[in-house]
């Protein structure tokens, strides 16, 4: 008995593997990309793209449960993986169908990497400023620095704590060992507004904020700003609250011993691994208008080894619309844009890292070598059985 047969045997497989599963799988992607595009016209961009293409399930017009693009393409996986172990032909001119499904196989797999594995942010730049940090849209972190001396006011290199607001709850309790203190989650909102009243009780806080109340989440999670109060205990066992709002520019302060740090919440940073500092920005304008037509900007690069510059190894590029920086796993691209009272300009970059970020690639050039090999194939077995029928005759 074949391994084909003893497969055959097990029904769920056989129902797996049926034709109609794909086709279904087909037209409901095409719905949910159909749906996606309009969608986000109302909801925003963020919302949509959660709704609609990474969750499993969602409600559609609010109440009939719909699956998402997430579980449709687990779905379809599974079924082109039945149908190679069910119903496909191993000859040597079926190679081209072969191929056509280990790139639909690789495009499954690219989209598991770049939904699981990507991460966006932007870098902001005046003319004449480098950067080796960029900010996140949307995802904030609770940050911690031991606080300079006077002396060292102008260090920019620092040592910082960063703590993922997702994953705090009320009462988790966070042990900072090295600083000698701890900090305990009391209260923490996605979306919050801040409010300063007298009270003589209200937590340390840097902008004069005494408490805070939730506020409904915003279509643009961009729009949202987190807040929380915390509870700070240090080494020699004492206690305070401190509150913290994420509109806030500046850090509370808190002693510990001998020692001072700076606690914030700001926008989750990421370091690069390069050096980037905007050279030039550059701005064409429609004729009679304001109305930007493009905008480019000319970067220099300067790659870091360790936390050491490399002062060789600067180079120029220039990023633009569908001409963006690529940089190993990173991909800069060109955004926006913005002006200041004084006429300063300054480039928004969007920065990608996607350690699959070839993999479509991989998988659109098999798929297509897979349509030319069958196609080329079929030609040819025509043209053998045109040519034996006209023999025959």
């Amino acid at each position: 008995m074949s391994y084909r047969q003893k497969i055959l045997k097990f029904k769920l497989i056989r129902s797996l593997s049926s034709l109609k599963i794909t086709l279904v799988c087909l037209f409901l992607l095409y719905l949910l990309t159909l749906g996606g595009m309009v969608s986000q016209i109302h909801e925003g961009l963020y919302l949509a793209q959660q709704r609609y293409f990474e969750s499993f399930v969602f409600l559609l017009f609010g109440f009939l449960p719909f699956p998402g693009a997430q579980a449709v393409m687990w779905v379809l996986l599974v079924n082109l993986v039945c149908v190679a172990l069910t119903r496909f032909v191993y000859q040597w001119r079926r190679v081209g169908i072969l191929i056509i499904h280990s790139g639909l196989l690789l495009f499954l797999v690219s989209a598991y990497l770049t939904l699981h594995q990507a991460r966006e942010s932007h870098l902001t730049l005046s003319e004449g400023q480098a950067a080796n940090v960029s900010v996140a849209y949307h995802d904030w972190e609770l940050a911690i620095w031991e606080a300079p001396l006077k002396e060292d006011s102008s260090l920019t290199d620092r040592e910082v704590v960063s703590l993922d607001t997702n994953r705090f709850h009320p009462n988790q309790t966070i042990e900072l060992v090295e600083q000698g203190f701890r900090i305990s989650v009391k209260e923490f909102y996605k979306n919050c507004e801040a409010f300063s009243e007298q009270d003589s009780d209200a937590p340390l806080n840097a902008s004069g904020i005494t408490h805070l109340q939730s506020a409904a989440l915003q279509k643009e999670p961009e729009k949202n700003k987190p807040g929380g109060v915390f509870s700070v205990t240090t080494g020699d066992q004492k206690t305070f609250d401190i509150l913290l709002f994420g509109a806030e520019t500046r850090p509370v302060t808190i002693k510990a011993g001998a020692k001072r740090y700076h606690a914030i919440l700001r926008l989750k940073r990421f370091p690069l691994p390069f050096v980037l500092r905007l050279k030039d920005f550059r701005k064409e304008e429609h004729p009679g208008t304001t109305i930007a037509r493009s905008f480019q900007s000319l970067v220099e690069v300067q790659p870091l080894e360790g936390k050491k510059f490399n002062a060789k190894a600067w180079r120029e590029k220039l990023i633009a619309m569908n001409e963006p920086l690529r940089y190993k796993d990173f991909t800069l691209y060109q955004a926006s844009f913005s002006v200041d009272e004084s006429g300063q300009e300054s480039s928004t970059l969007a920065v990608v890292q996607n350690a699959g970020r070839l993999m479509p690639y991989i998988s659109t050039l098999v798929t297509v070598l897979g349509l030319v090999t069958h196609f080329s194939m079929m030609a040819v077995h025509s043209r053998k059985n045109t040519t034996n029928r006209k023999r025959h005759d």
